[in-house]
């Protein structure tokens, strides 16, 4: 697996109404993936330490072409005028900080405690 991984700060307005912060993205989420079928996972992360108020976006493509599919589909979907209208709305709620590819190691390391 490969992730493309987004850092975002919260705004200003984020941080002043955080549960309208939460349900957007709750909303934000099913609208922009939903016609992405090429990302097989996403996962969020909420820094508490550190980058407070800095959230991370992981999603997860099976190879690089599902990556490059994913490029391909949101350069066809910007071109939407409506779309991209929602799409640029995010800014009221964070600025990206940075964005980097990582990938799955090639050996069988780390583990996950199954409860039970």
């Amino acid at each position: 697996m490969i992730y493309l991984v987004y850092r975002m700060k919260l705004s200003p307005r984020a941080r002043g109404d955080m549960r309208g912060f939460w349900n957007w993205l709750e909303d934000r989420e099913r609208w922009f993936y939903r016609d992405l079928p090429m990302v097989r996972e996403v996962r969020w992360y909420y820094s508490v330490i550190g980058d407070v108020y800095v959230v991370e976006n992981w999603a997860a493509f099976e190879d690089e072409a599902g990556w490059g599919g994913y490029r391909s589909a949101l350069a066809t979907m910007k071109t939407d005028d409506a779309w991209e209208n929602r799409r640029v709305s995010q800014d009221e709620w964070w600025e990206f900080l940075d964005t980097r590819i990582v990938t799955d190691l090639p050996v069988q390391v780390g583990f996950q405690h199954q409860n039970g």
